[in-house]
């Protein structure tokens, strides 16, 4: 009968230290998910930024008109200023209001603001280069 005891509680010894030494699956799982969760936090936060931009593209072009995006797209694409955009600075600057300057160039004011504006920040870049 001690034989017995002796055995089991020696094997009961030697699976108990065994125990530290073998991973445990739980724990492996719980670091599956870990990461899975992670993962998935990551691609939302990119989603969620990717929309963002998309719905700010969005709403520039719904407020601007066709015009607007056309001469957008010459003044970046032209770097002599000799498009539309030249013009508008050129009136403003000799002292025509923005109303006016829309009358003139068949433009809309905002369209106008928008292009003094981008003009005078190239203008400051290539001051400050």
């Amino acid at each position: 009968m001690i034989y017995m005891f002796l055995t089991l509680f020696s094997v009961a010894l030697v699976l108990y230290i065994l125990s530290f030494f073998t991973k445990s699956r739980i724990q492996d799982l719980e670091e599956q998910i870990e990461e899975i969760s992670l993962n998935t936090i990551q691609e939302t936060y990119q989603l969620k930024k990717k929309m963002k931009v998309l719905e700010e593209e969005l709403l520039i072009e719904e407020d601007a008109g066709p015009f607007y995006k056309e001469s957008v797209s010459r003044a970046s694409n032209e770097s002599d200023g000799g498009s539309i955009g030249h013009k508008v600075l050129t009136l403003y600057q000799e002292g025509y209001t923005t109303k006016e300057i829309a009358e003139k160039t068949s433009m809309k004011e905002h369209d106008i603001f928008v292009t003094l504006r981008q003009y005078s920040s190239e203008k400051q870049r290539g001051v400050n280069s």
